[in-house]
């Protein structure tokens, strides 16, 4: 971040903290199209700031250059910033070597000396099809999974690290259930499982669900037990459940389990619920 003459460079992730700047400048690769938390460290900003957006559109992919064009109007009508204008061409290269120290710190520490090697051949062999300068790591752990077959640790990691960076950005529509009764997942629910003790994540063995809490503006981590796991299972099939049908449902398919009383599978419920995992209906 740069401060010259009142001017103020922002660039994301950002970790919140407010520019003393009285003007923001901000960048179409990182703030077109975006939501969840990024979105709200933008509505927060403009509260205070006047924002300067700048755009990039002769190095915008010709593939998606109709949807960047589509999203940057709708962005432009919520953001409402003081100006916008060209900016100055992008160093690829060299925002992508920034971006990958900061969405994957703990799986570029646990390649070692291979990290800057396989960051460079995924650069090097990865077409940008996309005008969000993030978004160019969306295949990162598969590319990993052919290099690594079989090491799960550096894996999840990489998909554990990603997830997060990826739901910091994504538009998620349908916050609430739209008919009544009827419960819902957060739309931004991504599972990771570990499938042995992590010890550079330092978590345990097992499923773990993240969203994006829109009550408090934070992507969320939790681990999940076998009666949530199911709960989330049950509301990813085709039917649709009320909470008494869940709470019942879930009951059934715990008999071949210890099975928890009434008054414990409420409890799990409505933790879901606090998490902002599940979505209650009003």
């Amino acid at each position: 971040m740069t401060n010259e003459n009142q001017n103020c460079h922002l660039f994301f992730p950002w970790n919140g903290d407010l520019p003393s700047a009285e003007v923001v400048v901000l960048r179409d690769v990182e703030i077109v199209g975006v939501g969840a938390l990024r979105r709200h460290q933008l509505e927060t900003l403009k509260k205070t700031k006047k924002l300067v957006v700048q755009t990039h559109e002769p190095q915008i992919p010709d593939q998606v250059r109709a949807i960047y064009d589509a999203e940057l109007l709708r962005t432009l009508e919520w953001l409402r910033p003081f100006k916008v204008e060209a900016g100055q061409a992008i160093e690829f290269q060299a925002e992508q070597w920034r971006l990958f120290e900061l969405l994957f710190p703990k799986t570029r520490e646990s390649l070692g000396v291979a990290a800057d090697r396989l960051r460079n051949e995924y650069l090097q062999n990865m077409e940008w099809s996309s005008w969000l300068l993030q978004d160019h790591w969306r295949y990162f752990v598969g590319f990993l999974r052919q290099k690594f077959p079989g090491q799960a640790d550096i894996l999840e990691l990489a998909h554990w690290e990603w997830v997060q960076a990826w739901i910091e950005i994504q538009p998620f529509d349908g916050e609430s259930a739209s008919e009544p009764d009827v419960l819902s997942l957060n739309p931004s629910l991504q599972i990771v499982t570990l499938t042995r003790e992590n010890p550079v994540l330092k978590r345990d063995k097992g499923m773990y669900a993240f969203v994006y809490n829109s009550r408090t503006a934070t992507v969320g981590e939790r681990p999940l037990d076998l009666t949530e796991a199911l709960f989330i299972d049950l509301l990813q099939e085709d039917r649709k459940y009320s909470k008494k049908q869940l709470l019942e449902m879930a009951a059934l398919g715990l008999k071949a389990t210890p099975s928890p009383s009434a008054e414990e599978l409420e409890k799990k419920f409505l933790s879901l619920v606090a998490d902002d995992i599940l979505k209650d209906v009003p």
